[in-house]
């Protein structure tokens, strides 16, 4: 028997259902992968992938042994600056923090009881 390869998917090209199943690439991420191409334009470096909100960065390289870059626009140019500053911030803040924050903002707790008025 031979074994063949599975083919590759095409990150610039692929939708939802294909990015899904890549390595790592939930629904939500694959929603984002989508909308940052259709904001952005057509990945042409793998580290621009980092720019997508909550995207794997552990499991890059196993994207990359599944999928491919092909641009086949010619206005494909040399790759983008990639700002991975919201990935410092995201390792910056502690685990807890959206739980504690939210806990001290929450409305239940501005708004007791004490303080609902009858209609």
């Amino acid at each position: 028997m031979v074994k063949t390869e599975p083919t590759k998917i095409d990150i610039n090209s692929a939708g939802v259902a294909e990015l899904t199943q890549l390595p790592g690439i939930a629904k939500n991420t694959a929603y984002r992968i989508v909308n940052h191409r259709h904001r952005h334009g057509l990945f042409t470096a793998w580290e621009e992938l980092l720019e997508v909100k909550e995207f794997p960065v552990g499991k890059l390289e196993l994207i990359r042994a599944r999928a491919s870059l092909i641009c086949k626009d010619e206005g494909c140019g040399p790759p983008r600056h990639v700002s991975t500053s919201h990935l410092d911030r995201m390792r910056k803040k502690p685990a807890s923090f959206n739980k504690a924050l939210s806990a001290t903002h929450s409305p239940a707790k501005m708004h007791g009881p004490t303080m609902h008025r009858p209609h």
